[in-house]
Protein backbone atom coordinates (compact mmCIF):
# COMPACT_ATOMS: atom_id res chain seq x y z
CA UNK A 1 0.00 0.00 0.00
CA UNK A 2 2.99 2.29 0.52
CA UNK A 3 3.75 2.36 -3.21
CA UNK A 4 0.11 3.00 -4.10
CA UNK A 5 -0.04 5.88 -1.60
CA UNK A 6 3.03 7.36 -3.31
CA UNK A 7 1.16 7.18 -6.64
CA UNK A 8 -1.93 8.82 -5.18
CA UNK A 9 -0.03 11.54 -3.33
CA UNK A 10 1.93 12.56 -6.40
CA UNK A 11 -1.22 13.25 -8.41
CA UNK A 12 -0.88 14.19 -12.07
CA UNK A 13 2.76 15.24 -11.62
CA UNK A 14 3.82 11.64 -10.95
CA UNK A 15 4.51 9.43 -7.94
CA UNK A 16 6.38 10.54 -4.86
CA UNK A 17 9.23 8.45 -3.50
CA UNK A 18 8.61 6.13 -0.56
CA UNK A 19 10.89 8.35 1.53
CA UNK A 20 8.82 11.44 0.64
CA UNK A 21 5.64 9.66 1.74
CA UNK A 22 7.13 8.49 5.04
CA UNK A 23 8.76 11.88 5.72
CA UNK A 24 5.54 13.85 5.19
CA UNK A 25 3.39 13.55 8.35
CA UNK A 26 0.26 14.39 6.34
CA UNK A 27 0.90 11.31 4.18
CA UNK A 28 2.54 8.96 6.66
CA UNK A 29 -0.50 8.82 8.89
CA UNK A 30 -2.52 7.28 6.05
CA UNK A 31 -0.21 4.29 6.34
CA UNK A 32 0.24 4.29 10.09
CA UNK A 33 -3.45 4.02 10.96
CA UNK A 34 -4.56 1.52 8.32
CA UNK A 35 -5.29 -1.89 9.78
CA UNK A 36 -6.39 -5.09 8.03
CA UNK A 37 -9.87 -4.82 9.56
CA UNK A 38 -10.49 -1.71 7.45
CA UNK A 39 -11.63 -2.06 3.85
CA UNK A 40 -8.90 -2.30 1.24
CA UNK A 41 -8.45 -3.96 -2.14
CA UNK A 42 -5.47 -4.42 -4.43
CA UNK A 43 -5.81 -4.65 -8.20
CA UNK A 44 -3.28 -6.81 -10.00
CA UNK A 45 -2.35 -7.73 -13.53
CA UNK A 46 -0.47 -10.97 -14.06
CA UNK A 47 0.19 -11.19 -10.29
CA UNK A 48 1.74 -7.69 -10.23
CA UNK A 49 -0.02 -5.06 -8.09
CA UNK A 50 -1.06 -2.18 -10.32
CA UNK A 51 -3.34 -0.26 -7.98
CA UNK A 52 -5.12 -0.20 -4.67
CA UNK A 53 -8.08 1.39 -2.98
CA UNK A 54 -8.63 1.49 0.75
CA UNK A 55 -10.39 3.42 3.47
CA UNK A 56 -8.85 4.92 6.59
CA UNK A 57 -10.83 6.05 9.60
CA UNK A 58 -9.10 9.14 10.98
CA UNK A 59 -9.73 10.62 14.43
CA UNK A 60 -10.91 14.25 14.64
CA UNK A 61 -7.75 15.09 16.60
CA UNK A 62 -5.59 13.98 13.63
CA UNK A 63 -7.68 14.50 10.49
CA UNK A 64 -6.60 13.55 7.00
CA UNK A 65 -6.92 15.73 3.92
CA UNK A 66 -10.39 14.40 3.18
CA UNK A 67 -11.66 14.38 6.76
CA UNK A 68 -15.36 15.29 6.93
CA UNK A 69 -16.51 14.05 10.36
CA UNK A 70 -15.72 11.39 12.95
CA UNK A 71 -16.89 7.97 11.83
CA UNK A 72 -16.65 8.72 8.10
CA UNK A 73 -13.72 6.89 6.52
CA UNK A 74 -11.56 8.52 3.88
CA UNK A 75 -10.97 6.67 0.63
CA UNK A 76 -7.56 6.50 -1.06
CA UNK A 77 -7.18 5.13 -4.60
CA UNK A 78 -4.40 4.99 -7.15
CA UNK A 79 -3.55 3.08 -10.31
CA UNK A 80 -0.03 2.87 -11.77
CA UNK A 81 0.25 5.38 -14.63
CA UNK A 82 0.88 2.74 -17.29
CA UNK A 83 -2.41 1.03 -16.37
CA UNK A 84 -4.62 4.13 -16.27
CA UNK A 85 -7.43 4.76 -18.76
CA UNK A 86 -8.19 1.03 -19.03
CA UNK A 87 -11.07 0.83 -16.53
CA UNK A 88 -9.00 -0.50 -13.62
CA UNK A 89 -9.70 2.54 -11.44
CA UNK A 90 -13.44 2.42 -12.06
CA UNK A 91 -13.53 -1.30 -11.32
CA UNK A 92 -11.44 -0.96 -8.17
CA UNK A 93 -13.47 2.00 -6.91
CA UNK A 94 -16.77 0.23 -7.55
CA UNK A 95 -15.57 -2.92 -5.78
CA UNK A 96 -14.32 -0.93 -2.79
CA UNK A 97 -17.54 1.07 -2.53
CA UNK A 98 -19.53 -2.17 -2.72
CA UNK A 99 -17.42 -3.52 0.14
CA UNK A 100 -18.12 -0.38 2.19
CA UNK A 101 -21.84 -0.70 1.45
CA UNK A 102 -21.76 -4.38 2.46
CA UNK A 103 -20.02 -3.42 5.70
CA UNK A 104 -22.77 -0.91 6.51
CA UNK A 105 -20.63 2.17 5.91
CA UNK A 106 -23.06 4.91 4.88
CA UNK A 107 -20.63 7.69 3.93
CA UNK A 108 -17.13 7.84 2.49
CA UNK A 109 -14.99 10.93 1.88
CA UNK A 110 -12.04 11.50 -0.41
CA UNK A 111 -9.50 14.26 -1.03
CA UNK A 112 -8.22 14.94 -4.51
CA UNK A 113 -5.85 17.57 -5.88
CA UNK A 114 -7.87 20.43 -7.36
CA UNK A 115 -6.09 20.02 -10.71
CA UNK A 116 -6.55 16.23 -10.93
CA UNK A 117 -9.42 16.26 -13.42
CA UNK A 118 -9.20 12.49 -14.04
CA UNK A 119 -9.65 11.58 -10.36
CA UNK A 120 -12.38 14.15 -9.81
CA UNK A 121 -14.27 12.66 -12.78
CA UNK A 122 -13.77 9.13 -11.45
CA UNK A 123 -15.14 10.06 -8.03
CA UNK A 124 -18.07 12.01 -9.48
CA UNK A 125 -18.93 9.04 -11.67
CA UNK A 126 -19.13 6.92 -8.50
CA UNK A 127 -21.54 9.33 -6.81
CA UNK A 128 -19.15 11.61 -4.92
CA UNK A 129 -20.01 15.31 -4.67
CA UNK A 130 -17.83 18.21 -3.64
CA UNK A 131 -18.29 19.32 -0.03
CA UNK A 132 -15.39 21.76 0.29
CA UNK A 133 -11.72 22.35 -0.35
CA UNK A 134 -8.53 23.31 1.46
CA UNK A 135 -4.80 23.40 0.78
CA UNK A 136 -5.24 22.74 -2.96
CA UNK A 137 -7.45 19.69 -2.38
CA UNK A 138 -11.11 19.23 -3.13
CA UNK A 139 -12.93 17.29 -0.46
CA UNK A 140 -15.63 15.03 -1.86
CA UNK A 141 -18.13 12.77 -0.20
CA UNK A 142 -20.37 9.89 -1.19
CA UNK A 143 -23.44 9.10 0.86
CA UNK A 144 -25.21 5.80 0.31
Amino acid sequence: MVHILCLAAGGPSGPLSVKECHDDPALAHYLDLWTPDQIGLICSDDHRPIGACWTVLRPAADPGRGFVAPGIPELIIAIAPEYQDRGHGSFLLAATLQATDDAGVRSVSAAVNDDDVRSIGLLRGAGFTSVGSHDGHSVMMRVR
